[in-house]
C-alpha cells in the first residue's frame, strides 16, 4: 500500500513538473513570437504609406531611418526583456 501511495506521489510531481516545463515554453515561444512580430512591422512599415509621408515631409534617407530605426529599437528592446526574464 504504501509502494503504491508512493508511486502515485511520484507520477503526480512528473505530472506537475511537465505541465510547468511546458507553461514556460510556450510563455517563451509566446515572447519570441512578438519580438518576431515586431521585426516583421518594421521591415514592413518601410514600405507602406506612413513611409510615403515621412518621406514627402523629410525625404528618402531620412524616412528609412528614422521608421526603421524606431521599430528595430523596439525588437531589441523586447529582446533584452524577453533575455532578462529568462535569467
Amino acid at each position: 500500500m504504501l509502494l503504491l501511495t508512493l508511486a502515485r506521489s511520484v507520477a503526480l510531481f512528473g505530472a506537475a513538473a511537465a505541465l510547468e516545463a511546458a507553461r514556460r515554453a510556450a510563455v517563451k515561444a509566446a515572447s519570441y513570437l512578438l519580438v518576431g512580430m515586431l521585426l516583421t512591422v518594421s521591415l514592413g512599415f518601410l514600405t507602406l504609406s506612413g513611409y510615403r509621408a515621412i518621406l514627402s515631409a523629410l525625404g528618402e534617407v531620412y524616412a528609412a531611418l528614422i521608421i526603421g530605426c524606431v521599430y528595430l529599437v523596439a525588437a531589441l528592446i523586447a529582446m533584452l526583456a524577453v533575455q532578462m526574464r529568462r535569467q
